[in-house]
C-alpha cells in the first residue's frame, strides 16, 4: 500500500490502463479456448453405430449374407464405407468364421457361403448368422443376428397342350440336410427390368412343395426371346428370404417389336413445337432490341454533327 501511494498520478493510469488490456485479452481468448477443449472432447467421444443383417437362399445351394453400417446425426443417415464387417455362423462350439468383407459406398457387405456340407442348426433347423463390426477409435463396435432356416427355389418351365407353364418348387432342409417340401406357401414371381424386377404373378405351394403358373407370352425379352423368371419369398418367419431363377425362350424377341419413333417430348431429343416457337419468340424479340439500340446510337451520332446555333453566333463575331 505504502508503495502504491508513493505512485505518481500518471504511472496509475497507465498501470491501470495495462491491467485492463490483459483483463480485455483474456475474456477475449478464453471463450475459444473453452469451444477448442469442448469440440477436442466431442471427437473423442465415439460415435454409435448401428448394422443390420440379411439372409438370402438362392438357387444355386448358396446364402447370400448382406449386412449394412450406418450411423445417424440427428435425422441424418450416414453410411459407412471401407469398414470391415466380420460374418459367422452359430455352431454348437462356438461361432464359426465365414470370411470379413469391407463395406462399400452404400455401407453394404456382401459375403456368399456354400450350404454344402450343411450348417450347424438347431433342433428346430434354424441357422444364426452374425454380422460384427469391431470399432475404431471414432466408432462404437456393433453386432446383429440374424436367423432362418435354410430353403431352396427352383424355377423350371414345361409346355402341356400347346401352353407354356412356369413350374416352381420349394424345398426346406432339416438340421440334418434332408430335403422336405414348403407346403402352403405363397412364391412371388418377377421379372428383371431396368429399374426394379416387374411382377408377373404368384405361385401357391401344394403339399408337395411345387405349382404352376401359366408362362405371359407379352413380356419382351433379348434378342433371341430370353428372358429369366426370378421366384421369391420375403421376410418368411421361418425362411427369412428365398430366392430361385431360370431362364427360357418364350418372350417376345425385342428385334420383332415396331421402332419405336421419336416423340416431341421434353426429354426426348425432339423439342416439342411449341417450344420451338417460343424460342424463336424470345430470340426474335432480343435481336429486335438490339437493333433498335443500334439504330438510337446512328441517330445520336448524326446529330452530335450538327452545329448548334451557338456555334453560328460565335461564327459571326469573329
Amino acid at each position: 500500500m505504502m508503495f502504491i501511494q508513493h505512485i505518481s498520478s500518471p504511472m496509475k493510469k497507465f498501470l491501470f490502463a495495462h491491467l485492463l488490456w490483459l483483463i480485455s485479452i483474456l475474456l477475449f481468448f478464453s471463450p475459444a479456448l473453452s469451444a477448442q477443449e469442448e469440440t477436442e472432447a466431442e471427437e473423442v467421444e465415439p460415435v454409435d453405430t448401428y448394422l443390420s443383417i440379411m439372409a438370402t437362399y438362392t438357387s444355386n445351394d448358396t446364402v447370400l449374407l448382406t449386412a449394412t453400417l450406418y450411423i445417424r446425426k440427428g435425422r441424418v443417415r450416414i453410411d459407412l464405407q471401407n469398414a470391415p464387417i466380420s460374418f459367422s455362423v452359430e455352431g454348437k462350439e462356438g461361432p464359426l468364421v465365414a470370411g470379413e468383407v469391407q463395406t462399400d459406398s452404400t455401407g453394404t457387405a456382401r459375403l456368399r457361403i456354400p450350404l454344402t456340407p450343411s450348417l450347424p442348426a438347431d433342433d428346430d433347423g434354424m441357422v444364426t448368422y452374425t454380422a460384427e463390426f469391431p470399432g475404431t477409435d471414432k466408432y462404437l463396435a456393433s453386432s446383429e443376428m440374424f436367423m432362418s432356416k435354410p430353403a431352396k427355389l427352383e424355377v423350371a418351365f414345361y409346355e402341356e397342350d400347346s401352353i407354356k407353364y412356369i413350374h416352381v418348387t420349394g424345398l426346406q432342409f432339416s438340421s440334418k440336410g434332408e430335403a422336405e417340401p414348403i407346403m402352403e406357401e405363397t412364391v412371388l414371381l418377377f421379372v428383371p427390368t431396368l429399374f426394379r424386377p416387374l411382377p408377373i404373378g404368384e405361385v401357391c405351394l401344394d403339399e408337395e412343395g411345387s405349382g404352376s403358373i401359366e408362362f405371359p407370352m407379352t413380356i419382351i425379352g433379348d434378342s433371341l426371346g430370353n428372358i429369366t423368371v426370378i421366384a421369391r419369398i420375403d421376410e418368411h418367419d421361418s425362411f427369412g428370404y428365398v430366392k430361385g431363377e431360370g431362364s427360357c425362350g418364350w418372350a417376345v424377341p425385342k428385334h420383332l417389336l415396331a421402332q419405336d419413333k421419336p416423340t416431341r417430348e421434353l426429354w426426348t431429343p425432339v423439342a416439342p413445337i411449341w417450344m420451338m416457337i417460343t424460342l424463336l419468340v424470345m430470340l426474335a424479340g432480343v435481336w429486335a432490341h438490339y437493333i433498335y439500340a443500334v439504330i438510337q446510337l446512328v441517330k445520336i451520332r448524326k446529330s452530335a454533327k450538327k452545329e448548334t446555333p451557338g456555334e453560328k453566333d460565335l461564327s459571326n463575331y469573329s
